[in-house]
């Protein structure tokens, strides 16, 4: 049996030998190289003779990790942190989100009662002024030196020239750009009021319609009357869904 040197620790072991006594290296024939230059056995796994400094040719190339791995990681880092980040912000916006849907609630409650009270008075005077109804709130703007105007359009002219009427109107067109403003920022709103939204949508949708109606009235007194009560009572309805997801 002949001896030879372990060619990862330089100790003498036999020719036999599949592992080092001393180092316990895998000395196997599989594992071994021979170097170019010295002739010298070494570990296949080193990259040069540990005798000469050969490079070793039959040594494995490292792998290197794809960058593509490397970004994927990266980019996977980043979405979860960004859903997180959104998830967090989301909460911290519950609490303000809340307070304006409440706020534009009520001011629109505000705006709708406001419009009520005029629409009424406009298809008073109206009515009075084509069938020539007394009424001590509507005289004065459907008579003139105690007989009946000749067109109910005068009258309605008369009743939008009063400066009381004229700030009623005002009044309306007020809330009505503060209820706007506060719609803007309810857009996009977090998962927990997303069904709140819709319900204050259709409530938003029936007040616009009863104010527009007052500050502008169009068509016949038939048709205005019946598109204001179905806007006030759709109005109200809106309103009583409504109040189910406030405090």
């Amino acid at each position: 049996m002949g001896l030879t040197s372990c060619p990862k620790c330089g100790e003498t072991i036999s020719e036999k030998a599949t592992v080092c006594p001393h180092c316990n290296s895998d000395v196997s024939k599989n594992n071994i190289v021979m170097c170019e230059d010295c002739k010298k056995e070494y570990d296949i796994s080193m990259d040069d003779c540990p005798n000469c400094g050969c490079p070793n040719s039959a040594a494995k190339p490292k792998k290197k990790k794809h960058k593509g791995v490397i970004i994927s990681i990266v980019v996977f880092a980043l979405i979860v942190i960004g859903v997180l980040g959104i998830g967090i912000l989301q909460k911290l916006k519950e609490p303000d989100y809340y307070s304006n849907m409440e706020k534009v609630s009520f001011a629109m409650l505000d705006g709708a009662a406001k419009a009520e009270n005029a629409g009424n008075l406009i298809k008073s005077v109206w009515y009075n002024a084509i069938y020539e109804k007394r009424n001590s709130e509507t005289d004065q703007y459907t008579m003139k030196k105690g007989k009946f105007v000749d067109d109910f359009n005068d009258a309605l002219s008369e009743l939008f020239a009063d400066e009381n009427f004229t700030n009623s109107i005002f009044e309306i067109e007020t809330n009505q750009s503060q209820v706007i403003d506060l719609m803007k920022q309810l857009k996009n709103p977090p998962k927990k009021y997303e069904e709140a939204y819709s319900v204050l949508m259709a409530y938003y949708d029936n007040y616009l319609k009863m104010t527009k109606i007052v500050i502008n009235p169009t068509g016949s007194l038939n048709t205005f009357s019946e598109d204001f009560d179905t806007y006030d009572n759709d109005t109200v309805d809106s309103y009583e869904k409504m109040k189910l997801y406030l405090d």
